[in-house]
């Protein structure tokens, strides 16, 4: 039996360029063309929000109807919030808020990835992601609450998965 992982150690990125600038991705991905863009990590994540695909499920009833007939609508790929640690000068977040500006409507591409890599593995569990970015938002709070910002992604494209190897 395999052991219940926690997301210790799990690392979040955003693709960028040469210059580490978030780099658009309008169309889907494939996960050879994810595996071949540049990455850079956002630093200072707390949270990573709930991804995959979620589908509405309508229903039609008719008069005759005893049990409600469902099939499934259309798809949603996520819509997580990335909550950091506010890091003024972490080349990730700078990433992030350059993403996020109001006017700039692309889509970029995400990685996140377990710390689940076998010995002599190359990588851990990757999930690849690729949508929209707002924020960020600044959840403030008490003399005891940490200085955050929160991303909000609305993610465009199904998840691609590749395991841990």
């Amino acid at each position: 039996m395999s052991q219940a992982l926690t997301q210790k150690g799990a690392k979040f990125y955003i693709a960028v360029d040469v210059s580490n600038n978030p780099v658009p991705q309008n169309s889907d991905l494939s996960l050879s063309a994810y595996d071949g863009l540049t990455w850079l990590q956002v630093v200072g994540v707390g949270n990573f929000g709930e991804t995959g695909v979620t589908q509405n499920l309508p229903t039609y009833d008719e008069l005759a109807t005893e049990v409600t007939q469902k099939g499934k609508g259309i798809a949603n790929a996520g819509d997580p919030v990335v909550e950091c640690r506010r890091i003024g000068s972490d080349l990730g977040q700078i990433a992030m808020r350059a993403a996020a500006l109001v006017a700039n409507q692309n889509n970029y591409a995400f990685k996140y990835e377990l710390s689940d890599k076998p010995d002599g593995g190359t990588n851990g569990t990757i999930r690849y992601n690729r949508g929209v970015v707002t924020g960020p938002t600044h959840p403030n709070g008490g003399n005891e609450d940490f200085d955050l910002e929160n991303y909000s992604l609305g993610l465009n494209q199904e998840q691609i998965v590749k395991e841990a190897a």
